[in-house]
């Protein structure tokens, strides 16, 4: 596979042409946690078959992973940083396995979610979308927490996370306009609110505005994770992706990735993580102005999702 020289791959089970398959890729590291429920979610929304790139698991994700029918998995030890943080890595195996499918790109602490999502299957919203012409849809990242301290969230494996973590901030949102495709990023939320992101340490809280799903071409190019790629056409419709950063093990995981230095700007983000730990190891998320998820019709409503 001349375009991901990097990657080995893991498992042995054949790869059909799957005409009008919608495919799922993934970059993980050490994500035994949360990958179950992410592959149950998207198996019940229509998702047949996902790509998964391992960097350097050392927990239960490769066994994990390799125990899946319906998975697709590869490895590479080399630098997440040096790869673009994944995307080299996604654009080979999406030019190599997603040429002419409807493609879906998340993160393990990722789960999409759409207008109708709990009724209308993502076929039938792809097909939708062919029909419109459009190429892609655009997501707004909701950070998603539980009503305990950080700490004490003991979420296991397999369990659905949304039960988990229910709550999110409903407001304040920024949109601003961006050189790069699709032209705005959004910012605001939990993250903005707790972590104080400051000038002299991150100078905006981390962007929440993606297009994880694409009717790929090959030639395409995703140019910084999900948040920006070459120009196609948009839908009207819009989805979120529901974000479960907030477990139980983001205190280690947030010491971790600020030592690894792997992650964007030398995981400045995970260093703020880090010092406001340090200051209050019982954080609490929740604040009074925070609201529990209902359901897509909420979500539009809010104006955080369009039909």
């Amino acid at each position: 596979m001349s375009q991901n020289v990097s990657l080995q791959r893991l498992d042995q089970r054949p790869i059909p042409d799957g005409i009008g398959e919608i495919r799922a890729f993934l970059v993980v590291r050490n994500e035994a946690l949360r990958l179950p429920d992410n592959l149950r979610h998207h198996r019940a929304l229509g998702i047949s078959r996902f790509f998964v790139v391992d960097n350097g698991s050392t927990d239960d994700t490769l066994d994990f992973l390799l125990a899946q029918p319906d998975v697709h998995l590869f490895s590479t030890q080399e630098s997440f940083a040096a790869s673009g943080f994944g995307i080299s890595w996604i654009n080979g195996l999406l030019d190599a396995y997603g040429d002419g499918h409807w493609t879906l790109t998340v993160d393990a602490d990722e789960l999409l979610i759409y207008p109708g999502f709990e009724s209308v299957a993502l076929p039938k919203v792809c097909a939708h979308l062919d029909h419109l012409q459009a190429q892609g849809m655009f997501c707004m990242l909701l950070d998603m927490y539980a009503e305990a301290p950080l700490k004490d969230v003991g979420y296991r494996a397999g369990d659905s996370l949304i039960a988990a973590c229910p709550w999110f901030d409903p407001a304040p949102y920024r949109t601003i306009e961006a050189a790069a495709f699709p032209h705005v990023q959004i910012y605001g939320g939990v993250r903005e609110r707790i972590f104080q992101f400051t000038a002299s340490a991150a100078p905006n809280s981390p962007t929440l505005s993606k297009v994880p799903l694409v009717r790929w071409q090959a030639g395409m190019r995703f140019l910084l994770c999900t948040h920006s790629l070459t120009p196609i056409r948009l839908a009207q419709m819009t989805g979120v992706l529901l974000h479960f950063k907030f477990l139980g093990d983001f205190h280690n995981r947030a010491m971790t990735e600020a030592a690894r230095g792997e992650h964007f700007a030398g995981a400045i983000e995970y260093k703020v993580y880090v010092e406001l730990l340090a200051r209050d190891p019982a954080l609490t998320l929740r604040d009074r102005n925070s609201v529990s998820l209902q359901g897509s019709r909420q979500l539009v409503e809010l104006g955080m999702m369009a039909i």
